[in-house]
């Protein structure tokens, strides 16, 4: 038998499988049933999905094999980590490193291997394996078969951080429940936090400006905006359904995400993309039957042009023209339920052309849904003629202005949802 040496990034490879907080982590069935499926379509006797650890492997999910983990010097997988693609052993028997290892002349009995490195973080930290009990060939349809298996088990263990980040929001939401006689103090701490995640304004090629005012209750409003590369700018804008801690600390977890980039296997230029992703990210059922309504677009600074996808939100509001006077409006959006109300909704993408002048006002219902105090309700149309008027002019003081109308309308000072509006110009060259 010839153990298997360690790969000289086995430090930063180590890091990498701590960081998933995967090891020793009971039962799953979303790893066990790719086993299952794993075993009942290649015809094996056993699958399994193997965390690679400093001294051992440690099986995350086994289908016919009852172990937990083997020491890493008998493992298959310690070989199997060492390559980029599939390692084959057609019969163990027959090769050199494997014929007298204990798992090939005890249980469970190796014949036939395959196994398929699994990444993560840019790291080999696991292995996808088949084994039979009698020698085998795989065909490149095999092969092909197994990488697209792997990567529904890479896709589970990228989402390892969603979840914990739901298990974190969870824990927060019982804390509080728990101190009542300081969730007021908690509240307006957690109103400070919200509020100091939002961005700041810009004013170079990218031009923004914000007006944000919570409710009474704490919301789940969140807007923001940044660089993906040098050549695009997100903006987006989510509101989470209903108010307090729950809906909070859901827009925190969505909006972080889209900050710090971290949407796996994404392009984050594709705004529908994006949220198609988040919609799988994020199903009410896991999240306290709490969805959220979303508008993203991205700026193409070369092309001059925008393009964005909605989930059940308002439209964006644009002026478009080659001048102030001379821009017309256009409400973007396209079709899409609320985010995370439905699995496997696939979200569109549409398109606009930059003209020189434009001012794209993103905004939640918050922003102009108001009843006044004859029980009229302000519509869209009103809304927009409204944000024509002020943003042709170039008025600065056209986001006060709408705050201060929604206030009149409502005759209160305190409003009854969270006002979300945010401008964003792309300036000419």
């Amino acid at each position: 038998m010839i153990a298997p040496h360690k790969p000289e990034n086995e430090s930063e490879r180590l890091t990498a499988l701590r960081a998933l907080d995967i090891l020793d982590t009971p039962p799953e069935e979303r790893f066990d049933r790719i086993t299952r499926l794993v075993s009942e379509f290649f015809r094996v006797p056993v699958a399994y999905v193997a965390m690679v650890d400093a001294n051992r492997q440690w099986l995350k999910s086994s289908c016919g094999w009852n172990v937990k983990e083997t020491g890493r010097d008998v493992s298959f997988c310690g070989h199997t980590i060492l390559q980029d693609k599939t390692l084959i052993i057609p019969d163990a028997k027959e090769d050199v490193r494997f014929a007298d290892n204990p798992m090939v002349t005890n249980e469970p009995h190796i014949r036939f291997y395959a196994g398929r490195p699994l990444r993560a973080m840019g790291q080999k930290v696991g292995t996808l394996c088949l084994v039979a009990h009698e020698p085998r060939d795989v065909s490149e349809e095999d092969l092909g078969m197994l990488d697209e298996f792997a990567a529904m088990v890479e896709h589970e263990l990228t989402m390892l951080d969603v979840i914990h980040v739901q298990r974190e929001l969870l824990n927060t939401k019982e804390a509080l429940l728990e101190s009542r006689k300081h969730l007021a103090h908690e509240l307006e701490e957690a109103t400070e936090y919200t509020r100091s995640l939002l961005p700041s304004p810009l004013d170079e090629r990218i031009r923004t400006a914000w007006k944000f005012e919570p409710s009474t209750d704490l919301g789940g409003d969140f807007f923001g905006y940044r660089w993906i590369d040098d050549d695009h700018f997100a903006v987006y804008l989510i509101d989470v359904c209903g108010h307090g801690v729950g809906a909070a600390l859901l827009s925190v977890s969505v909006v972080n995400l889209l900050r710090s980039q971290s949407l796996p296997a994404t392009d984050l230029r594709d705004p529908g993309q994006v949220l198609t992703t988040l919609n799988a990210m994020f199903p009410m059922e896991s999240n306290g039957n709490k969805y959220f309504t979303a508008w993203y677009g991205v700026y193409e600074l070369s092309a001059r042009r925008l393009r964005y996808s909605s989930g059940g939100h308002p439209p964006a509001f644009l002026l478009n023209g080659k001048t102030a006077d001379q821009a017309q409006s256009h409400w973007l959006t396209t079709r899409g339920l609320a985010v995370g109300a439905m699995e496997q909704v696939q979200f569109e993408t549409g398109d606009m052309d930059l003209a020189p002048f434009n001012r794209l006002y993103v905004f939640s219902d918050g922003a102009y849904e108001a009843e006044t105090p004859d029980g009229k309700m302000q519509d869209l149309a009103d809304f927009g003629a409204r944000l024509k008027e002020w943003g042709r002019a170039q008025d600065d003081n056209d986001l006060d202005q709408v705050f201060e109308r929604m206030r009149a309308l409502q005759g209160t000072d305190q409003l009854d949802d969270d006002f979300s509006l945010l401008r964003v110009e792309l300036r000419s060259t």
